[in-house]
């Protein structure tokens, strides 16, 4: 009896056992259901980011998923779908990527899809030009009005603000400059960044001054400004790669990499029958600028709202319904238990306000910001005509000539006129000067500011107190963050990366001239004092003589940080070796960077030997002069 209540007990158990274990099971496969994630790719602008939060949305939803988006360049979200590290990509711009029919024949990733594809891209302008200058209708017509559209860097011609570095169409844009003859009254620029492009249009269009761009849609930009496109030759499929002929409207497709359209049909299924349209994007966005150009969930939810006929067209009856159900739910509720992970009390600053004053304030001083403007672009022109104006090989002579004197040591001189000379062998002269030329316009400016600061502040107490936080402050902040405010006062060009790398470089100077002037000894100073000497006697003829090393270190510190910033300012348009490793990064060109990058490493390794091996001649001559 006994045993037979010991099996029935077992068997309970067991049962019991049986059945927790399925539940546990089926649970767990819920949790790891719920906890996969899609990585979806963000190519920078506001029509994917839309584009990614319908379909996140509906990924969260319907099939259970969560999501992220992973930033990243046209050509570099592609290699990275290619790669399987980016799931999906709700706009690949398949005219923009060079090697995208190639790359589908091989079979490197699934396309879905097409998303929309009754785009236009092409040169535009204001409506206000277009209305007072009717008959400037075709890009042909631009040959008449270089003046209307000056370079501020070169008021000899005209300038065309291209499209983004490593698109198929900023090439062909390129081309259609050539062919046309328009490179002969226009230089054509490349911006650093789509946020480049962004702003300088809106500074224009604040300021009622005539532009012309190229452009695409749909953007919020297109929908907030009336921009007119200009007319081209009918599409020629045999020339259009040559330049000549309008842009066709580019077929953008939803793709997936191919281990996540294996591993997850029922959601790519979903993507297979997802399609927008200009028109319906442009609603989106236009909703976003109105409300929260920040918030593209509420705008999909607006979508989805307005256009329940999607939501048919894209899902099965069972996903639709449940889909409606979640957007019919009540967006206020959550968990009571969230105030212990997330902050209670937050308060959003109105950047948008701050966005106006900085505009309007753009518009109001614009005649004192055109005049530093050209004052800036004038000192970067003039360093540029007298290095352009040595011939290559007395630069070069030169370059040895002080290797030799600084270093004591002529085989110094040949290795560094040695190396300086590869920059030409590569192809990268020119552009190594025009580098150079925003490099010294830089650095005198940071020297003629940051000299008298550091002085100043060494002396004073109260002004150090002041200085101090300010100084903490230019050399934390992100680089980044230095370029937003020159490219809306200044526009894009070499004048904003000369402010830009003025704020960010000039710190060290500043620092290093005040701590050389507190180190000098206090009892050379009193002795000084005690013989008669004024207090500017004594801060120009002992304090800062004595100080010279370490200032001519905050001086090469200077330098330094300004050639840092050579790669991260043709984000802003600034021309020259950086833009060089721009446009390679944004292509994906590994031997292209590598040897533009490299020739950014050989002028800064010379400039830094030449100026240390200067700075250490001067400081021993000082310490011989005061042993005398």
């Amino acid at each position: 009896m006994k045993k037979i209540l010991s099996l029935t007990v077992a068997s309970i158990l067991l049962s019991g056992t049986f059945f927790s274990i399925v539940p546990a099971v089926q649970t767990e496969a819920a949790e790891t259901k719920g906890k996969q994630e899609i990585v979806f790719a963000d190519v920078g602008w506001d029509s994917v980011k839309l584009n990614n939060a319908i379909a996140g949305l509906i990924a969260e939803e319907v099939f259970g998923y969560t999501w992220v988006e992973v930033p990243g360049s046209t050509p570099i979200t592609h290699e990275a779908l290619m790669k399987n590290e980016i799931d999906v990509n709700m706009e690949e711009w398949t005219n923009n990527i060079p090697t995208y029919q190639s790359d589908l024949e091989d079979g490197t990733f699934t396309e879905l899809g097409i998303n929309f594809d009754d785009n236009y891209q092409g040169l535009y302008i204001p409506r206000y030009v277009a209305d007072e200058y009717p008959d400037l209708k075709t890009v042909q017509d631009l040959e008449k009005y270089p003046e209307l559209f000056p370079d501020p860097e070169d008021t000899s011609k005209g300038i065309i603000y291209g499209g983004i570095p490593g698109w198929e169409a900023t090439e062909i844009m390129q081309k259609k400059i050539d062919a046309y003859g328009l490179d002969q009254y226009y230089n054509y620029l490349v911006p650093g960044s789509n946020a480049a492009l962004d702003s300088t249009i809106t500074s224009a269009w604040d300021k009622e001054e005539p532009f012309v761009a190229y452009y695409w849609e749909p953007t919020w930009l297109m929908g907030k400004y009336d921009l007119v496109l200009l007319e081209d030759s009918p599409y020629d499929p045999n020339t259009y790669h040559d330049g000549i002929g309008a842009y066709p409207a580019v077929t953008v497709t939803v793709a997936a990499s191919n281990e996540f359209a294996k591993s997850n049909p029922e959601f790519c299924e979903f993507l297979s029958n997802y399609h927008t349209g200009s028109e319906l994007i442009s609603e989106g966005l236009a909703y976003m600028q109105k409300n929260d150009p920040d918030d593209h969930e509420a705008a999909a939810k607006y979508l989805l709202k307005q256009h329940p006929e999607l939501i048919e067209e894209w899902l099965t009856s069972e996903q639709a319904e449940l889909l409606n159900a979640s957007l019919e739910k009540d967006s206020g509720t959550g968990n009571h238990s969230d105030w212990l992970f997330h902050f209670p009390v937050v308060f959003s600053p109105d950047t948008v306000a701050i966005d106006s004053a900085v505009r309007e304030f753009a518009v109001a001083a614009d005649s004192v910001l055109q005049a530093v403007q050209n004052v800036l672009g004038g000192l970067v022109n003039l360093f540029k005509w007298l290095l352009s104006h040595i011939p290559w090989f007395l630069l070069l002579l030169l370059v040895f000539l002080l290797g030799w004197r600084v270093r004591r040591r002529i085989r110094s001189g040949i290795l560094y006129a040695a190396i300086l000379s590869l920059v030409g062998i590569v192809g990268y002269w020119d552009e190594m000067l025009l580098t150079l030329s925003i490099v010294l316009a830089s650095v005198v400016i940071a020297l003629l500011l940051g000299l008298p600061v550091g002085i100043l502040i060494s002396n004073s107490q109260r002004a150090n107190r002041i200085v101090r936080p300010i100084l903490d402050t230019m050399q934390t902040m992100p680089v980044f963050v230095y370029l937003i405010p020159a490219l809306l006062l200044f526009g894009m060009g070499n004048a904003s990366a000369v402010i830009a790398t003025v704020i960010y470089a000039i710190v060290p100077v500043i620092r290093l001239t005040s701590l050389g002037i507190r180190q000098v000894d206090k009892e050379v100073v009193e002795a000084a004092r005690s013989f008669g000497s004024t207090r500017w006697q004594t801060l120009f003829k002992v304090q800062i003589p004595q100080a010279v090393p370490t200032i001519m270190t905050g001086v090469n510190q200077t330098l330094m940080m300004a050639m840092a910033m050579v790669v991260t300012c043709s984000m802003i348009g600034a021309r020259g070796l950086g833009m060089e490793v721009l446009n390679a990064v944004n292509r994906i060109e590994i031997g292209r960077g590598l040897i533009a990058g490299s020739c950014v490493v050989i002028l800064a390794v010379v400039l830094d030997r030449l100026t240390q091996g200067w700075f250490n001649k001067n400081s021993d001559n000082t310490d011989n002069g005061n042993e005398e």
